[in-house]
């Protein structure tokens, strides 16, 4: 025996339709924006990180009469990098780091997330140094 339960409430296909479509939109309205935004992190982060080195080179350089000289070899060992400058750098996300010091006269040193590069050298701190060496950073000026 099938018994009457009244009134069934609930939403139509059409309903159901309408809300995912609003759904996508948004989603393709937010999630660049997102992508975007992680960029900027990631290139303030490598920012801070390489005026970090910058500035413990000077110290290092008044202690020693040099930058630290690496002989010309990259050192792209971020343990060594942080125990040489004594400074405690976290590569987060996945950033790579690497200073190369030819003479001790001068300084490169890098970070690397995804498809770019920050670099910083021995010149003053403004608004080229550190710069976006490779790809097309947002928060970042490009090398010149």
């Amino acid at each position: 025996m099938i018994e009457d339960r009244g009134e069934i409430k609930g939403f139509t296909l059409m309903e159901l339709m309408v809300v995912v479509i609003i759904i996508g939109i948004i989603a393709a309205f937010a999630i660049p924006n997102y992508s975007k935004s992680v960029q900027k992190a990631h290139e303030r982060d490598m920012l801070t990180q390489l005026t970090s080195i910058h500035a413990s080179n000077l110290l290092y350089r008044s202690y020693d009469g040099k930058y630290w000289d690496t002989g010309g070899t990259l050192q792209n060992d971020l343990a060594v990098i942080n125990s040489t400058l004594s400074i405690n750098i976290i590569a987060n996300g996945g950033t790579t780091y690497t200073y190369n010091s030819a003479d001790g006269s001068s300084y490169t040193a890098t970070a690397s997330w995804d498809a770019y590069t920050l670099k910083v050298t021995e010149a003053a701190i403004d608004a080229t140094n550190p710069c976006c060496d490779i790809g097309v950073c947002l928060a970042v000026a490009a090398c010149p």
